[in-house]
């Protein structure tokens, strides 16, 4: 399919295109009324820490993990259920958003909520709970480290005053019993710093809030373990000096008293780094508070973030529009009717005499009644110019007027045919072939007595079985006659050819509104006419069925002489479409003046 014919058959269907893209923008509308709305409720939360003023920081942690072990403590089954609890119903995590804002340390949650106060609640509920989970987390470390440091003073201070003791009354077997008391010392030390070591390497990659907290905790022990560590290795080799005899056998002058010295000079700085450490913690633990702070509370929102209504709008018509396209689309690929003039003189290999337009208040009435400007008078007015041009060149007395299929509208299109011709000067006679069931006395307000089966039968002749048309001179019309269920008088095909001789002398040309295509008395009188038209109804006669009439006219040797197309207005263009098409038929006609009745037998007619 060209782009022209594309966009030929949207126009023809534009009325179905605008009423899927209103319909579908109608149930977008809808869909987006039915939804339950969506309030979305927004704080701002800073997160860091207070530096220490020491050059070391207890807890080793970065800005950027700081703040993913609150992100993961905000949203923590802990935190959540705290939240729940204050709210009295449940909080779902798949409601709560938690992102950080790029190059700052400020995190930002979002809470999804059907009802924007709850939503504004929740919001600053879970800020609150954070808060105070956060100083929870991170004091209780900090209790738990100087309790350890707590304990290690106090042993330190035991073994200081032992020293002082041992520094008054120094021998040998006072040393070794420091000896034994450091020893001891050295090996819980290493089985406290093996352990730390099993703890710290049994830590996922990627740990959570509280690992994080841990590990952090973890690794400070652990350096403070290995910094003692080599103290009381110090104080080891000290005790082991002096238990050890001097050169040559001599001792030195007071040597086990200048080692305790020293030794007790190195369990008093051991002391001191322990003070000096546990004041750090309660620093740290003060200054801790205060690394996460509420800077933007929570509103109640004014507007819904879902559903939006001119989103459901937009993708709604959308929507409509392309399932009407596509339907449009698979509708006339699909399809298998005669649509064009140019599908008819494809396919079937006619040319179209006219294009017959209808109007569902107009549809099967005279040129009489209809407005003589109106579309359909035009079209039949073309229609009767393109049969009078092939008339002349053809010169054909007797043409028949039959349906491709049953549904299509002969009778009118024979009747104004009639009529045009008549209103043009020419002698026309009307005939009714149809005797099983007769309509032209129908359609004029006659009786059907006195018709062509009275004529096939002997009962009448052409001049009692003619009645002249009211106020159309020169025109004729002969009826169907009384309808017989068991007459026979169709199969004298003799007869009908002896009557048609003789209305060609009484009349210019003999026009008949011919039975259906599908039966006998069609066919047989079809082979005795000068020309045969099939009319061919827009959009309804199926190729099939128009191939098949053809293929049977044909093999009785009908001169099938081309069609005529009728339809709706909303079909074709208009009525100066077929003006076109009758000038180009004109020109057609002109051009094969001269040429021999072979070359003329199928005028090329163009397709408006």
């Amino acid at each position: 399919m060209e782009i022209k014919d594309l966009v030929l058959l949207m126009w023809r269907n534009v009325r179905y295109i605008i009423l899927g893209l209103v319909l579908g923008a109608g149930i977008g509308i809808f869909v987006s009324k039915t939804q339950v709305p969506v309030y979305e409720a927004t704080t701002k939360v800073f997160v860091s820490r207070t530096r220490q003023q020491s050059n070391s920081e207890l807890l080793s942690l970065t800005d950027e993990q700081l703040l993913a072990i609150n992100i993961q403590l905000a949203k923590s089954p802990l935190v959540l259920a705290q939240v729940a609890d204050q709210m009295g119903s449940k909080v779902k995590a798949d409601n709560i958003e938690i992102l950080t804002l790029p190059n700052t340390l400020i995190v930002q949650i979002k809470v999804l909520d059907n009802d924007p106060q709850r939503a504004a609640t929740v919001a600053n509920l879970l800020v609150q709970t954070l808060i105070k989970q956060n100083e929870t987390l991170l004091s209780g470390w900090y209790t738990d480290f100087e309790t350890a440091i707590t304990e290690q003073i106090a042993q330190i201070q035991t073994q200081m005053e032992g020293l002082q003791t041992q520094i008054s009354q120094v021998s040998d077997v006072s040393i070794q019993e420091q000896l034994a008391q450091v020893n001891q010392q050295i090996e819980q030390s290493k089985a406290e710093i093996s352990a730390l070591d099993q703890e710290i390497a049994s830590f996922p990659l990627n740990p959570n809030a509280r690992q994080t907290i841990s590990l952090a905790q973890k690794q400070a022990q652990l350096d403070q373990l290995l910094s003692l560590m080599t103290l009381y290795q110090e104080i080891q080799s000290n005790l082991l000096y002096i238990g050890k005899p001097a050169q040559n056998g001599l001792g030195l002058e007071n040597p086990q008293l200048a080692t305790l010295q020293s030794t007790l000079t190195l369990y008093k700085q051991i002391n001191n780094s322990l003070i000096t450490s546990r004041e750090n913690v309660r620093s740290a633990r003060t200054q801790s508070r205060q690394n996460v702070m509420q800077i933007v509370p929570a509103i109640p929102p004014k507007n819904q973030v879902f559903p939006i209504p001119i989103l459901y709008f937009l993708v709604g018509s959308a929507s409509g529009l392309v399932l009407a396209v596509i339907s449009i689309l698979m509708i006339d690929h699909l399809d298998s009717s005669l649509k064009s003039a140019g599908q008819i003189e494809e396919i079937l290999g006619l040319p179209t005499l006219g294009f017959i337009f209808e109007n569902r208040h107009n549809k099967n009435k005279l040129l009489t009644s209809l407005d003589p400007s109106s579309a359909e008078t035009e079209s039949f007015r073309a229609f009767g110019a393109s049969v009078q041009l092939i008339n002349a060149e053809r010169k054909f007395h007797t043409l028949m007027i039959v349906n491709a299929e049953p549904a299509d509208a002969r009778t009118a299109i024979a009747a104004n045919l009639a009529l045009i011709t008549a209103q043009q000067g020419g002698q026309v006679i009307l005939l009714d072939g149809d005797l099983k069931n007769p309509h032209l006395h129908r359609l004029f307000g006659m009786e059907n007595k006195n018709g062509f089966r009275e004529l096939l039968n002997g009962q009448l002749d052409i001049k009692n079985a003619s009645r002249a048309v009211k106020d159309v001179a020169g025109m004729t019309l002969i009826s169907g006659g009384v309808v017989e269920k068991d007459s026979t008088a169709w199969l004298d095909s003799k007869k009908w050819e002896e009557l048609l001789f003789e209305l060609k002398q009484s009349a210019d040309l003999v026009i008949v509104d011919g039975p259906p295509a599908d039966v006998a008395d069609a066919q047989i009188l079809a082979s005795k006419m000068d020309a045969v038209l099939l009319t061919i109804r827009s959009g309804r006669t199926r190729v099939d069925s128009a191939q098949a009439t053809l293929r049977r006219f044909q093999l009785i040797g009908a001169k099938v002489t081309g069609a005529v197309l009728n339809g709706t207005i909303q079909n074709q263009t208009g009525a100066a479409a077929q003006l076109l098409t009758w000038l180009k038929a004109k020109v057609s006609i002109k051009e094969t003046h001269g040429k021999t009745d072979d070359e003329v037998d199928k005028p090329v007619i163009s397709e408006s």
